[in-house]
C-alpha cells in the first residue's frame, strides 16, 4: 500500500522516473503534466501529498509511471525530501485537481483550456497568475488579465488578494476589453491624429441611441429645410416641456419614421447594425460607411449577420446603412464621445498604426490571459494578437459549447480555428470535472448538444465528469398553455420553499425572450412570491441619475452637447423646446457646436470663477456652501438678448452656465461627493425629483438612487490611488491618486464602463441579492448559478427562435441553428440540483390576439429517456420512459390547470408515480457506489 514514503521516493534519481502514461495505484492518480510540478491526491480519503520532480538532462519532462518502492528505500528517500519544497507546490495546488493543476502550472508556451460548465476555470485563472508571480517571478504588471464583465475582473481581483495580498493584486492588470482598451486609448489618443476627441467622454448604451436619433431628425430636418430640437429624445421624462415647437403647419406632418416609434424603430436598427460592423471587422477608425461595410462583409463575421436586409422604414426614409454610419459618427465627433464598440476598434487602430506603443506594450507584456475566450468578437481577438506579438504568452480560457454571443458579432471562429493558426504550437487542455450540477443535469444538457450541425469545425467537446452524486431527474412538463405555465412554475416553487428545501433566491425562471415575463410576474405578484426581473433598467442608466450624471459630465466636457441638452432644463428653467431650438440654431450660424458658443474661453472663465471664490479650502470638511455667482461673468449674457429668447428663459440659460462654471471651479480642489450634496440644494433637485408624477412611493425610489451617486462618489474616493490597470504602461504609475479633475473624470470613466451594454443590470443586482425569486433571460444567465432552474417555453417557435428551419445551406442560418442549441445548453447547466422544462400546447401570440398550436422544442428530444408527446395529447401513455442510461430518465407530465389549493407533488414522488404508471423499470441508482458503478458501465 502507497504511503506518503513512496511519494516522497518520486523526487530520487532518474531511474525511479521511467515508464510513461497514467497510472493509478490504491486510489491515487499521477498524471504527465507539462511541468515540473506533479500533483498527487487521494480521492477516498482526502490525502494529499505533494513533491517537485527535476526535469530530464535533455530539458523535457519525463512522463511517470509510479513503482512500488520498498518501505525501506522510501524512508531513505523521505529523509532527503525537504520540507520547502514540498511546501512551494502545497501551496499553489492545495485546492486544485489534477486537470486544473495541469491548467494553472503549464510551462511557457501558448494555452488554449476547453472549460466545460462548473469545472472551476476562475480558481485556475487566478491560480495561474499566483503560479507565475511566486513561482516564476513575473511581476504583476508583466502580464494582462482580460475578463468578460466587470464583476468578473472584481472576483478575480478578490481572490488574489487573498493569494497575493493586497498590496501585489491590486498591481494585477485585470479588467474588462473596454477598460483595457479605453487606458490605451486614454493615454495615446494624441498619436492618432487629429480626432477631434481629446479628450473623450465615453456614452453608454442610452447615450448612443439618442445620439442616433439626434442625427437622423438633423437629416431629415435639413431636408426639410428646417431647424431640428436640439434637446436629447428621452421617453422617460415625466416634466412637460413648457414650450411649444414652432412649425408650420406643413412641416408639423412628419412622417413615421421621423417622430415617436417610427424614429425610435429605425435608430434602434441602425444602431444595432453599426455595432455589428464595429464589432465585426478588426477596427472602423478611419473609416466612412461605405468602406466600413465593404471590410465587414469580406470578412467572416458576415458568414454569421448578414446586412443584406434592409428595413423597410429605411427604405421608406431614403436613408442607407453607409449614410446612417456617418451621420452617426459625426454627431459622435461633435459631442467628442467615444462609444463602446470604440473602445475596441481604436486600440486595435492604435496598435496597427503606431509602432511605438505597440512595441512598448509588446515588449512590456509576458503574459497574456483571457477568459471566455469562445465569445471574442473581432477587435477583441486582434487586441489579443497586437499586444502579445512574437514572445508573450497567450493563455485562453474558454469554451466553444457555451458560445452565445454571434448576434452581436461574438464569432467561435476564434477559440475553435484561429487560435491554433495564429498560435503554432499551442497546448490544448480540458476542464471536465464539473463541481455544480448533479449527474442527472450534465447528462441532459448533453443530450441537447447533439442538435448541433457540422458547420466544417472539428468539434471539441467537453464530456463533463459530474462530482456531485445523487439528484432528481429532470423535469419535462407540458402544459395546456402559457397562463397554465406561468401558475404550474409558481406552485412548484411555492412548495419547494414551503418545505424549506429552497429559499427564493435559489430559484430562477428563464426564457428565451423578455415578451414571455409577463404572465409569470402577473402571476409571482398574485401568489405573493417576492422577485425580481434582472435585466431592467441599470442604475446607471435611470433617468434621475442621468440627469445629475449630465451636470458632471459636462462640467469636465462642456463640448457634450447630450450631456447639456439634458441638463439645461433639469430641473425647469423656463427652457423649453422652441429656446432650444433658438438656441441650437444660433450655434450652428456660427460653425460651433452649442456647447463652444455657451461656454467660449471655457477654461479662462473657470479660472476667474475659481480665483474669485479665494483660496481653496479642506477637500472633506472646508466647505461653507455654494458660492454666489451673482456679481460674476457670465459667458453668455451678451449673446442670448438677440436671440428673442424670453426673459425668463435668458435668465434660465445665464444661471445654467453660471452653475456650471461654478461646478468645474470647486471640483478643481474638492472631492466629488460634497460638492455634488452642494449642488442639489443649489438646484433643488430633491424637489424636483420628488414632484414628478411617478407616485409617491417611485418618487422616493427615484431620490434614494439620487443618493446612491453620492454614496458611489464618496466610495470611489476612498479606493486606493492606484489600481491596476494603472499600471498598463508604466511600473511606477503616480502615487498621489487621482484628484480634482482628474479624479472625476476617472469617476466617469468607471461609471460609463460599468454601464456595459448586457451584463451590467445582471452584475448589480446579483450583488448582495436579497432573498427573492431571480427572472431572466437565457442570455443574462450566463456566470450565474441557482438550485432550482426553470427553463420556460421550450418550445419550437421559441427554441429555436423563429422555429427550426428545414433549409440549412445558408451558413448564416446554420450557425444562428447551433447558438440556439448552444443557449439551451447554458441555460440547462446553470441548475445545480433541479431541472424544470416546461413547453404548452398552445401559446398566444402577437399579445394575446392570435393563439396557435406549439410543438415540443426538436431539442429536447435528444435527452436521454424523454420521449415527448404531441402537442395536443393528454394522456401519460404517451410520455413513454426510456431507460437508456441508467440515472438520467426524465419524466414528461401534462398540466391541464392548476388551482389556488391544489399542491404539486414532490418532483421525487411524481417521478416514481409516472414510472408506474408506463410500467417502466425505474431503478435509478440511489447510492454514491452505485453511481460510480453505473458511470463505469457506461
Amino acid at each position: 500500500m502507497l504511503t506518503r514514503a513512496c511519494l516522497g521516493a518520486l523526487r530520487c534519481t532518474p531511474a525511479c522516473m521511467s515508464g510513461i502514461g497514467l497510472a493509478k495505484h490504491s486510489g491515487f492518480v499521477i498524471g504527465s503534466y507539462p511541468h515540473s510540478l506533479f500533483y498527487f491526491r487521494r480521492r477516498f480519503s482526502g490525502l494529499r501529498a505533494t513533491c517537485k520532480l527535476p526535469a530530464s538532462s535533455s530539458g523535457s519532462h519525463t512522463p511517470l509511471l509510479l513503482r512500488t518502492c520498498s518501505a525501506s528505500a522510501s524512508t531513505a528517500t523521505v529523509r532527503d525530501a525537504t520540507r520547502t519544497e514540498q511546501n512551494n507546490v502545497t501551496k499553489f495546488v492545495h485546492s486544485l485537481s489534477e486537470e486544473q493543476a495541469a491548467a494553472a502550472l503549464a510551462g511557457d508556451g501558448h494555452l488554449r483550456i476547453i472549460a466545460g460548465p462548473g469545472s472551476g476555470k476562475t480558481r485556475v485563472l487566478t491560480s495561474r497568475v499566483e503560479y507565475l508571480i511566486k513561482e516564476k517571478g513575473c511581476k504583476p504588471w508583466e502580464m494582462v488579465v482580460i475578463t468578460f464583465s466587470n464583476k468578473a475582473a472584481r472576483e478575480l481581483q478578490d481572490r488574489l488578494a487573498v493569494l497575493l495580498g493586497t498590496e501585489l493584486a491590486s498591481q494585477v492588470i485585470a479588467g474588462t476589453f473596454h477598460s483595457v482598451g479605453c487606458q490605451i486609448v486614454r493615454r495615446n489618443v494624441a498619436k492618432l491624429g487629429d480626432t477631434g476627441r481629446q479628450p473623450f467622454a465615453i456614452f453608454d448604451q442610452d447615450d448612443t441611441k439618442n445620439v442616433m436619433k439626434l442625427a437622423l431628425k438633423k437629416h431629415f430636418s435639413l431636408r426639410r429645410g428646417i431647424a431640428v430640437a436640439a434637446a436629447p429624445i428621452d421617453e422617460g421624462a415625466e416634466e412637460p416641456v413648457e414650450e411649444a415647437d414652432v412649425a408650420s403647419a406643413e412641416q408639423t406632418q412628419l412622417q413615421d419614421w421621423e417622430q415617436g416609434k417610427g424614429l425610435e424603430k429605425l435608430a434602434k436598427r441602425f444602431r444595432h447594425d453599426i455595432s455589428l460592423i464595429k464589432n465585426g471587422v478588426s477596427t472602423c477608425f478611419g473609416l466612412n460607411g461605405r468602406a466600413a461595410i465593404a471590410k465587414y462583409k469580406a470578412g467572416s463575421a458576415a458568414l454569421v449577420n448578414s446586412l443584406d436586409k434592409e428595413h423597410e422604414l429605411a427604405e421608406e426614409a431614403g436613408v442607407s446603412l453607409d449614410q446612417a454610419f456617418d451621420l452617426y459618427e459625426a454627431e459622435l465627433k461633435q459631442n467628442r464621445g467615444l462609444d463602446f464598440d470604440d473602445l475596441l476598434s481604436w486600440p486595435v487602430a492604435l496598435l496597427e498604426q503606431c509602432p511605438e506603443v505597440r512595441s512598448r506594450l509588446q515588449k512590456r507584456y509576458k503574459h497574456i490571459l483571457v477568459d471566455e475566450f469562445q465569445d471574442t468578437n473581432a477587435p477583441q481577438y486582434e487586441m489579443v494578437r497586437l499586444l502579445a506579438g512574437s514572445k508573450a504568452n497567450v493563455f485562453v480560457v474558454g469554451d466553444p459549447d457555451q458560445a452565445i454571443y454571434g448576434w452581436r458579432g461574438a464569432n467561435v471562429i476564434n477559440m475553435q480555428q484561429s487560435f491554433n493558426t495564429d498560435y503554432p504550437g499551442a497546448q490544448t487542455l480540458q476542464l471536465r470535472d464539473n463541481y455544480r450540477s448533479t449527474p442527472q443535469v450534465l447528462r441532459g444538457a448533453e443530450g441537447v448538444l447533439k442538435n448541433l450541425l457540422s458547420t466544417g469545425a472539428t468539434p471539441e467537446r467537453v464530456v463533463l465528469n459530474p462530482l456531485l452524486d445523487g439528484g432528481p431527474q429532470i423535469q419535462v412538463t407540458q402544459v395546456s398553455n402559457e397562463r397554465t405555465e406561468a401558475e404550474t412554475v409558481v406552485s412548484i416553487m411555492q412548495q419547494l420553499h414551503r418545505q424549506g428545501r429552497h429559499r427564493w433566491k435559489d430559484m430562477a425562471i428563464l426564457y428565451r425572450t423578455n415578451a414571455q415575463s409577463r404572465l409569470f410576474e402577473e402571476q409571482l405578484v398574485r401568489k405573493n412570491v417576492p422577485y425580481q426581473v434582472i435585466g431592467g433598467t441599470p442604475f446607471w442608466t435611470r433617468k434621475e441619475v442621468k440627469d445629475l450624471m449630465a451636470y458632471i459630465k459636462l462640467a469636465i466636457n462642456p463640448e457634450d452637447d447630450l450631456s447639456l441638452m439634458r441638463a439645461i432644463n433639469q430641473p425647469t428653467r423656463g427652457v423649453g423646446a422652441e429656446s432650444q431650438l433658438k438656441l441650437k440654431a444660433w450655434a450652428e450660424g456660427q460653425g460651433l457646436s452649442l456647447g463652444q458658443a455657451l461656454f467660449p474661453n471655457f477654461q479662462a472663465t473657470t479660472a476667474v470663477y475659481a480665483a474669485s471664490m479665494g483660496e481653496p479650502t479642506n477637500s472633506t470638511s472646508g466647505l461653507l456652501g455654494w458660492p454666489d455667482a451673482t456679481p460674476w461673468p457670465s459667458t453668455c449674457d451678451l449673446t442670448v438678448k438677440d436671440l428673442g429668447l424670453s426673459k425668463k428663459a435668458a435668465g434660465g440659460v445665464s444661471a445654467f452656465c453660471k452653475t456650471i462654471l461654478v461646478l468645474r471651479a470647486l471640483l478643481q480642489h474638492h472631492r466629488l461627493a460634497p460638492v455634488l450634496e452642494m449642488l442639489l440644494q443649489h438646484i433643488s433637485f430633491e424637489e424636483f425629483v420628488l414632484a414628478g408624477r411617478s407616485g409617491k412611493d417611485k418618487q422616493q425610489n427615484r431620490w434614494q438612487n439620487v443618493q446612491q451617486v453620492l454614496g458611489a462618489a464618496e466610495h470611489h474616493a476612498e479606493q486606493p490611488p492606484v489600481r491596476g490597470l494603472d499600471y498598463l504602461e508604466t511600473s511606477e504609475p503616480a502615487q498621489e491618486g487621482k484628484q480634482g479633475l482628474a479624479g472625476v473624470q476617472d469617476f466617469l470613466e468607471q461609471v460609463a464602463l460599468w454601464s456595459e451594454p448586457e451584463k451590467a443590470a445582471a452584475e448589480e443586482e446579483q450583488e448582495g441579492a436579497p432573498d427573492v425569486v431571480n427572472v431572466m433571460t437565457l442570455h443574462l444567465s450566463k456566470g450565474l448559478e441557482f438550485a432550482v432552474v426553470f427553463i420556460v417555453g421550450c418550445e419550437d417557435a421559441l427554441m429555436p427562435h423563429g422555429g427550426l428551419q428545414r433549409d440549412m445551406s445558408d451558413p448564416r442560418d446554420l450557425e444562428r441553428h447551433n447558438e440556439e442549441v448552444r443557449l439551451l445548453y447554458v441555460g440547462m447547466t446553470r441548475a445545480k440540483q433541479q431541472l424544470y422544462l416546461m413547453h404548452a400546447q398552445e401559446r398566444a401570440l402577437r399579445g394575446g390576439m392570435q393563439r396557435s398550436s406549439a410543438s415540443i422544442s426538436p431539442f429536447l428530444k435528444s435527452i436521454p429517456g424523454c420521449a415527448p408527446c404531441r402537442s395536443n395529447s393528454t394522456s401519460l401513455s404517451n410520455h413513454k420512459m426510456r431507460q437508456q442510461t441508467p440515472g438520467a430518465m426524465y419524466y414528461h407530465r401534462p398540466v391541464h390547470g392548476t388551482s389556488e389549493n391544489s399542491q404539486t407533488q414532490p418532483p421525487t414522488r411524481q417521478i416514481m408515480t409516472a414510472s408506474r404508471a408506463e410500467g417502466a423499470t425505474v431503478s435509478a441508482p440511489a447510492t454514491p457506489a452505485q453511481r460510480r458503478a453505473a458511470r463505469r458501465q457506461r
